[in-house]
Parts: C-alpha cells; structure tokens; sequence
C-alpha cells in the first residue's frame, strides 16, 4: 500500500512557507524537526531538540530573521567503538524570516520534554479610518 499525503489547505500551507523559509542555512548543524501553526493571536514555533537543556541555546533576532542556534556537543565514545550511529548533537542552527507584523518585543520561549516552543505574538492591526472631504 502507497501512502499519498493530502493537503486540506494547500493555499494556506504555501502561506506559511512563504512567511517562515529561509534558504540560507548552515551546513554541518543539524536542523531539527520544526512545527509552525498559527494559534489566535500569534504564531508558534515548535522545533524537536532531544537531548539539549534550554541553556545550551542561544535565540536571536536580527531586523526580521529570528535565529535558533545550540553549539555540537562531543561524544563520550569515541567513533570506532559504535557498532551503529543514527544520531549525534551536531549542534542546532536554524533561522526563519518572520513577517513584518510579529510584536518583536514579546517573543517568548518555552523548553519542555525536548521541544523547543516560541511564540510569536502579532501587533495588533491599526486600521486607519479617515473622512476626507471634497474641495
């Protein structure tokens, strides 16, 4: 049997690849698994980091590139003695592009059971409302 993935929204999918990708990345670092969804006021950020403790990141925003990093950490086996490697902690690097309306100033973080949860809070959109009168 063939497994066929159906997108419900792809519209809405492409959206949120738009907003969030960033094609420039660090080769060597491992980029771990990521969620984004968007919850009612803001957007969340969920990335699978087993094996790290929340000190060993380092988040960072510079202009709208929010910046997810974790330094590589050394083995205490040495690499002749593994029978079988699937996994290492090469360290974390991953950024995302964040959209103009993300409240910079509230991004928060959480670090729990290895997941990695930031929130992105939106500003509230001010809509300009204005009469203008005809000369």
């Amino acid at each position: 049997m063939t497994l066929v993935r159906f997108n419900t929204q792809p519209t809405y999918q492409s959206l949120l690849d738009n907003l969030f990708f960033n094609p420039t990345r660090s080769a060597g670092n491992c980029e771990p698994s990521v969620n984004i969804y968007n919850s009612e006021n803001s957007f969340v950020i969920e990335l699978a980091v087993p094996g790290y403790a929340k000190e060993e990141f380092n988040i960072s925003l510079e202009q709208q590139t929010l910046k997810i990093t974790a330094e590589a950490r050394k083995t205490e086996v040495s690499d002749d003695k593994f029978l079988r490697r699937d996994f290492s902690l090469n360290g974390v690097d991953r950024s995302f592009v964040l959209p103009k309306n993300i409240d910079t100033e509230n991004i928060n973080a959480d670090f729990r059971d290895g997941i990695l949860r930031i929130s992105l809070p939106r500003k509230q959109e001010t809509i300009v409302k204005k009469e203008i009168s005809i000369s």
